[in-house]
């Protein structure tokens, strides 16, 4: 097999967003370094490109470090706007735009590319070990990559001075980020928290095809409520089980349930298997209608011109269709002695017993979790390097000097809303400030 041998004062695996930040910073604050980027991907930033649904949600003005963010993206000439509600985004609203300005700057300022790359592994040395180390180094890195092409396979080993990895976790593995960086960490001694799925859909037992009424019938609505999540291991699920609470648009699929504020709850849904825990231990309940009361609503017609309104047309006028139909097939109790369901009958002929039922299901709707969705669907991940082993305040490794670790690839994660890029921008930038100190 081929073997090159090269040089870099700083080697960034991976071209993502920590990665890049780490290289432009480096490349503004110290020029006289080389710095090179290994990017197993075709090309920097593919991750960068999908974000915010291709409009890059970049930051958050309630993010930890945002003003030192938003002095970055100045002084890269990038222009930005902010909405009411904090979430900041690239004015054009082009995430395309801001990995082509990320990645051409870097270039710009001479930190070097080396594209469809795969970093294989990296080893520490004392650099009083090696013989030809530059004068006044503290540590040599080797690191060991191939590249893959229609020639064969190339291998490259390269020596370095300050390594940071930047690689991601296991979320969007079409963009690279399939956990490589976790073996690379653990060989270097760092221990690494369990990677699990977060930020995306979960699937529930309702829209299993035997279940009545099936929640498979629900795919495609939206409808604006409040989520909560429960988390018992006796299953009792009292109030005082919630561990999560939020207001959103809830999207229903033909999976289960999405949605933003969907998406934040599953960072409330690790449970350890070796422990015997199970996702049977959490319930999640919907609140349809947070901004009422709908037996009053309900009580209030069952008198007067709508009493004799069937009790599933009036719930209509509340909810969107399949979603009105499925909770009053959710209450009903079976045909009464006519044969007629609880949504054909005149709400003047409900019982106290069955409007309270009906409000139970519109108020505190359950679905039982049987599956959070997988690495193609989450956003991010949660788990990674543990931060009992990182300097928080500079990124760099409490085992390995010269080492830094930033992004996802640590144990890190937020919710919705530029927090998640926010911390691989500002963890960047902190690996970059230290080294050029």
């Amino acid at each position: 097999m081929e073997r090159e041998t090269r040089r870099a004062d700083v080697v960034i695996a991976g071209g993502g967003a920590s990665g890049l930040a780490a290289a432009i910073e480096l490349g503004m604050k110290a020029p006289a370094l080389s710095v090179l980027v290994i990017e197993k991907m075709p090309e920097p930033g593919r991750k960068i490109r999908a974000t915010g649904s291709g409009r890059c949600n970049i930051s958050n003005t309630d993010a930890a470090g945002f003003s030192r963010i938003m002095e970055f993206f100045r002084e890269i000439g990038l222009v930005t706007r902010t909405y009411d509600n904090g979430l900041v985004y690239p004015y054009s609203e082009s995430a395309a735009d801001v990995a082509t300005l990320l990645t051409e700057r870097a270039a710009s300022l001479g930190v070097f590319f080396a594209c469809g790359e795969e970093l294989m592994s990296v080893r520490y040395m004392p650099a009083s070990l090696v013989s030809d180390a530059a004068p006044g180094s503290k540590n040599i890195f080797k690191l060991e990559s191939v590249i893959r092409d229609r020639d064969g396979l190339r291998s490259i080993v390269t020596y370095a001075s300050f390594v940071i990895l930047a690689m991601g976790g296991k979320a969007g593995p079409t963009f690279g980020t399939i956990g490589d960086g976790y073996r690379i960490a653990r060989n270097l001694g760092h221990s690494i928290v369990t990677p699990v799925p977060a930020l995306t859909g979960i699937e529930c037992d309702e829209w299993d095809g035997g279940c009545e009424p099936c929640g498979i019938t629900l795919g495609g609505t939206r409808s604006a409520g409040v989520v909560s999540l429960y988390k018992d291991p006796e299953e009792v699920f009292s109030e005082e089980t919630r561990v999560f609470g939020e207001a959103g648009e809830i999207q229903f699929t033909k999976y289960g349930l999405s949605g933003i504020c969907v998406f934040n709850m599953t960072r409330h849904m690790r449970y350890n298997r070796r422990a015997g825990e199970s996702l049977d231990q959490f319930l999640v309940r919907l609140d349809l209608f947070p901004d009422g009361d709908i037996a009053a609503y309900i009580r209030d017609r069952q008198k007067g011109c709508f009493a004799d309104t069937p009790a599933g047309e009036i719930l209509r006028t509340v909810l969107k269709e399949p979603l009105a139909d499925y909770v009053i097939a959710k209450a009903d109790d079976g045909p009464d002695e006519n044969g007629r369901s609880l949504a054909d009958r005149q709400l003047s002929s409900l019982s106290d017993e069955e409007v309270s039922k009906i409000a139970d299901c519109v108020h505190a709707l359950t679905f039982h979790p049987s599956q959070i969705r997988g690495w193609n669907d989450a956003q991010v991940t949660m788990g990674g390097i543990s931060l009992d082993e990182i300097n928080e305040a500079t990124s760099e490794s409490l085992l390995v000097d010269g080492l830094y670790i930033t992004g996802e690839l640590a144990d890190r994660d937020f919710r919705c809303g530029g927090y998640n890029l926010s911390n691989a921008w500002i963890t960047g930038l902190a690996a970059a400030d230290d080294i050029a100190l």
